[in-house]
């Protein structure tokens, strides 16, 4: 149910990605960075899924991870509440011809659902577009939507609270964003830190625990980290 006080999800923060040429640019930028088949062979394992296995990604972009996935899996249910990205995603399955991908609006508060819960869920660089108390909100989502012994793929911009100057530390981590992607993927990660959402590592695990979830596995990828958690 959406109520009047609701925190639109919909409302771009950074990157503007309803523009088409964004999303294509989004897209191959992703393809030099990202290895896929390494990324959903780590999800699969991490999330126990096995081929009678359902998973939800949040968050899909365009759409490679849970294309990938629905290679080892029943089935994907991918959302985003971008409509570009969802299109470029549906036209890419196609192309490639999966057909056990379902592709659908929405987000972390709002929008599709699975119709039962699933075996996994899987959320990559989409949950600090949301403020921390509507994070708390969309874990609660993530937590309900989950099978008993479910597991979450949880894998985002999360900063790190054992740190004195982060100054020091962010330009320690934008430097290093330019040295490997460069110019433009660095002022993006300066826009991030600037206008988006990401929160502190202990904020974030609480919300979890909240959420009765517990956290099985933590991994720091320099200014990535991963969580793994089961219900």
């Amino acid at each position: 149910m959406n109520y009047p006080w609701q925190y639109d999800e919909t409302a771009q923060v950074g990157t503007d990605y309803r523009d088409e040429s964004e999303v294509a640019a989004y897209d191959e930028r992703m393809q030099k960075l990202r290895n896929t088949d390494v990324e959903a062979a780590d999800i699969a394992k991490a999330l126990n899924l096995s081929a009678n296995s359902t998973v939800w990604e949040i968050g899909t972009g365009t759409g490679e991870c849970a294309i990938t996935l629905a290679g080892t899996v029943k089935h994907v249910y991918a959302t985003d509440v971008s409509p570009a990205m969802l299109e470029y995603a549906r036209q890419k399955a196609k192309r490639r011809g999966i057909t056990n991908v379902t592709f659908a609006h929405g987000g972390f508060l709002s929008g599709f659902r699975p119709d039962h819960p699933v075996d996994g869920i899987v959320t990559q660089l989409a949950l600090h577009h949301l403020p921390d108390f509507w994070k708390l909100k969309a874990i609660s989502v993530i937590a309900n939507s989950l099978l008993s012994q479910g597991r979450l793929y949880l894998r985002d911009v999360i900063f790190p609270s054992a740190t004195d100057d982060y100054d020091a530390f962010f330009r320690v981590v934008i430097e290093g964003v330019r040295s490997q992607a460069g110019d433009d993927v660095a002022e993006q990660t300066v826009q991030h830190i600037k206008t988006e959402f990401s929160t502190l590592d202990w904020i974030l695990e609480g919300m979890i625990a909240r959420n009765g979830l517990t956290i099985i596995e933590k991994r720091e990828e320099g200014f990535l980290s991963v969580y793994i958690c089961e219900k």
